[in-house]
C-alpha cells in the first residue's frame, strides 16, 4: 500500500466498545426517589404520562424541595467569542407550578439554535421567595430536545454544567465560543452528561473503567442546597457566607466561582456548610485538599501510560511504555470506546505528538526510531523513522510544516525529520545539549529544548542554528519542557543544593528568564510533564499531584498541589479546558474537568514557521 494511500485509509484499528450501564430509571419525581432511587411519583402528578407524552417537561427541585415560581428559560449559546452573550429561545414566559413542574412544549424553536441549556432562577422551595435561587442543566444541542424528554433540573445538574462549563462561561446569561459548532464547547457539554444525567437529576451511570467523583459531586451540590431551602440570601446565613467566599448572587454562579477556584481555602471551607443529613448522599467525609472534579479511567489496555497528545477532536493519544501501544480515547461520554494501536514497531514508545493533518508521531525509545500513525492508527511509518541521530528518544514535536523535532536523550542531541520521516542533512544536531528530555516549537519555528544535564533551556532557530542557551542557575536535570502560543517556555526540574526541590523555570523563547524562577511550592514536587493551556497558564504533572502557574509566575495551585494521582508521567489540556494526565504509577488516564482554559489542539496548530 502506498503512503497516500495509507494516510487516506478510513478503516480503523482494533476499538473496543464500552457501554455504560441500563439507567434503572429514567425519572425521579419525588424527595424519597432524589435521596435513594425509583419508586413513587408526587401525588397528582403522573410520571408514566410526562415519560411518554409528546412534550419537553421538566421539574424544578431544590434538594428534597419542589421549587414553585421559579422562571424557566432555555439558552443557546453564543457564537463570537468566549463566554460570549446567550439568546434566550422561549417565545412566552414560563414558571414552575406548585410541584416545581414545567413545560416548554411549543415555546422554542432550534431553527438558529446549537448547544442549549435551560436554567430556573427565583422562586420558593417551601420556606419563602428566594431570588438566589439559579439552577441550570446542560443539555447540550437543540436537536436532542426529543418529544417525551424529562428534564430534572437540580444542584448536581448545576454543578455539572458550571464545572463543565466554566472555560466558556462567566454567568448563565453568557456562556459561548468562536463559531456555531465549536468542537471545545460541543465537547463540554457532553462531558456535562457524563458526570450528571438530567433526565434522572443524579450522578450518571459510568461507562465501563470509568471512576467519576460521586462524592465530590453529591457534595457541592449539597453545599449550593444550603442556600436554595431559604426564604432569602440575606436571612440565610449559608447564603451570606456562600456568597461572600464565591462574590456571586445567586447559586449558579457559586457554583461556578467554585469551578474557577477549586483550590481557594476559603471555597473549600465551603464544605463546613453541609451539615445533618443533606439530600445527595454519599458524600466527602471531610473538608478535601481543593474541589476540583477529576474522571478516572482504567481500562485494561493502558500499560505504563506516559506521552499523551490531543487531537483537533478532542481526542486523548497515550503512549503505553509497557503495553507497546498506543490508546486512542475519545472525548469522554456516556459511552466510551478506545482504540489500541499497535502498528509501526512499537517498543517502549513515549513521547507522542500531533501534527496538523491529525497523524501521530511517537518516540520510539525502545528501538531508537520514530513511528508515525494515522489518524485511525495506520502506520504511516512502515520500518519506523530512522537516521539523524535518533538515539533513545524521549520528546517529539511538530511545526507548521509538518516537520517531526527529537530529543534524543541517549545522543544529546536532536534530529529533524521532514513530513515524510527523512532527515535533514543538519541532523543531528548536537550543539550544546547535554541529554534533552523535552522539545517545543514556538509561534516563528524556533525550537527549545530541555536540557536534563544541565539545567539549561537551549534555543534554536528552525534552521537548527543555536540560537541561545538560558537557566536561572538553580534549575537542575530539567525533566520536561513546553511552549505556549505566546512563545513562552515553561520547564520543569529540581532545585540546587542540599534540598532538591521541584521546581518550574518560565522563559520566553528568546531565552529571557522570567525573574521570578525557579518557581517552587503549590504542590511542585518531582516534576515529570508540563503543559500551557490556552490562557498561558502553565501545568505541570507532579509525583502525586498538578500543579499551575500562571503566565507572570504566579503559582495558582494549593500548598499540595491538585489531586491525588500516581506518579503522572504526561499531562495535556483539551479543547474543553479539561487537563488531563497520563499515571504511569497505577495505569490510569485522569481528566479534571474544566480545570484549565480551552485551548487550541494540536499544538502543531500553534507553531511556526
Amino acid at each position: 500500500m502506498s503512503r497516500e494511500t495509507m494516510r487516506a485509509t478510513t478503516q480503523h484499528g482494533a476499538a473496543t466498545t464500552r457501554a455504560p450501564r441500563a439507567v434503572s430509571c429514567v425519572l425521579m419525581l419525588s424527595a424519597a426517589v432524589l435521596l435513594g432511587g425509583c419508586g413513587a411519583g408526587v401525588a397528582g402528578f403522573d410520571s408514566k404520562a410526562a415519560a411518554t407524552s409528546a412534550s419537553t417537561q421538566g421539574r424544578v427541585m431544590g434538594g428534597q424541595q419542589p421549587v414553585s415560581g421559579a422562571t424557566i428559560q432555555l439558552y443557546t449559546v453564543g457564537t463570537t467569542g468566549t463566554a460570549s452573550a446567550s439568546t434566550p429561545l422561549l417565545t412566552s414566559s414560563v414558571t414552575t407550578d406548585a410541584n416545581g413542574m414545567f413545560s416548554i412544549t411549543g415555546k422554542y424553536s432550534c431553527s438558529s439554535a446549537t448547544q442549549v441549556y435551560i436554567t430556573a432562577t427565583g422562586g420558593n422551595s417551601g420556606a419563602g421567595t428566594n431570588s438566589a435561587i439559579g439552577l441550570m442543566a446542560a443539555l447540550g444541542a437543540c436537536s436532542s430536545l426529543t418529544s417525551g424528554m424529562f428534564i430534572n433540573i437540580n444542584e448536581l445538574s448545576t454543578i455539572a454544567a458550571d464545572y463543565a462549563l466554566a472555560p466558556f462561561m462567566t454567568d448563565y446569561v453568557h456562556v459561548g465560543a468562536t463559531g456555531s459548532n465549536p468542537t471545545g464547547l460541543v465537547n463540554a457539554f457532553k462531558m456535562a452528561t457524563t458526570l450528571v444525567n438530567y433526565q434522572a437529576g443524579a450522578v450518571a451511570t459510568a461507562a465501563s473503567g470509568v471512576s467519576l467523583p460521586t462524592t465530590r459531586l453529591n457534595t457541592l451540590a449539597n453545599i449550593l442546597g444550603t442556600c436554595i431551602n431559604g426564604n432569602s440570601a440575606a436571612s440565610t446565613p449559608a447564603c451570606t457566607t456562600m456568597f461572600t467566599a464565591t462574590g456571586a448572587a445567586e447559586t449558579i454562579g457559586a457554583g461556578l466561582a467554585i469551578a474557577k477556584n477549586p483550590g481557594n481555602s476559603t471555597i473549600t471551607s465551603l464544605y463546613t456548610l453541609v451539615t445533618g443529613t443533606p439530600p445527595f448522599s454519599p458524600g466527602l467525609p471531610s473538608q478535601p485538599n481543593d474541589f476540583t472534579l477529576p474522571v478516572s479511567y482504567t481500562g485494561s489496555e493502558l500499560n505504563s501510560p506516559g506521552g499523551i497528545a490531543i487531537d483537533a477532536g478532542g481526542n486523548v493519544w497515550v503512549t503505553n511504555e509497557a503495553g507497546f501501544s498506543v490508546v486512542k480515547m475519545p472525548p469522554l461520554t456516556t459511552t466510551f470506546a478506545t482504540a489500541t494501536y499497535t502498528n509501526g514497531g512499537l517498543v517502549a514508545p513515549r513521547g507522542i505528538s500531533i501534527d496538523r493533518s491529525g497523524n501521530a508521531w511517537i518516540a520510539n525509545t525502545g528501538t531508537n526510531n520514530v513511528v508515525e500513525l494515522s489518524q485511525v492508527g495506520a502506520a504511516l511509518s512502515t520500518e519506523g523513522y530512522v537516521g539523524g541521530g535518533i538515539s533513545t528518544p524521549v520528546a517529539i514535536a511538530n511545526d507548521s510544516a509538518g516537520n517531526a523535532w527529537v530529543a534524543n536523550f541517549g545522543g544529546s542531541s536532536i534530529t529533524e525529520l521532514s513530513s515524510t520521516g527523512v532527515p535533514t542533512t543538519a541532523s543531528p544536531i548536537t550543539s550544546s545539549l547535554s541529554y534533552p528530555t523535552g522539545i517545543g516549537v514556538d509561534s516563528s519555528g524556533n525550537i527549545a529544548v530541555a536540557n536534563g544535564g544541565t539545567g539549561q533551556m537551549c534555543v534554536f532557530t528552525n534552521a537548527g542554528v543555536l540560537s541561545s542557551c538560558a537557566n536561572d542557575s538553580y534549575l537542575l536535570g530539567s525533566t520536561a519542557l513546553a511552549v505556549s502560543t505566546t512563545g513562552n517556555v515553561a520547564m520543569t526540574g529540581t532545585t540546587t543544593g542540599a534540598s532538591l526541590t521541584g521546581a518550574l523555570t518560565l522563559a520566553t523563547s528568546a531565552g529571557v528568564v522570567n525573574g521570578a524562577s525557579p518557581l517552587t511550592g503549590g504542590g511542585l514536587t518531582m516534576p515529570t510533564a508540563v503543559t500551557f493551556d490556552g490562557n498561558g497558564t502553565a501545568w505541570v504533572a507532579n509525583s502525586a499531584s498538578i500543579s499551575a502557574v500562571n503566565s507572570s509566575g504566579t503559582v495558582l495551585s494549593p500548598a499540595a498541589g491538585y489531586g491525588s494521582l500516581n506518579s503522572p508521567a504526561g499531562i495535556a489540556v483539551d479543547p474543553s479546558g479539561n487537563v488531563w494526565t497520563a499515571n504511569s504509577g497505577d495505569n490510569s488516564v485522569t481528566v479534571f474537568v474544566g480545570l484549565g482554559a480551552a485551548t487550541k489542539t494540536p499544538i502543531a496548530l500553534s507553531a511556526g514557521p
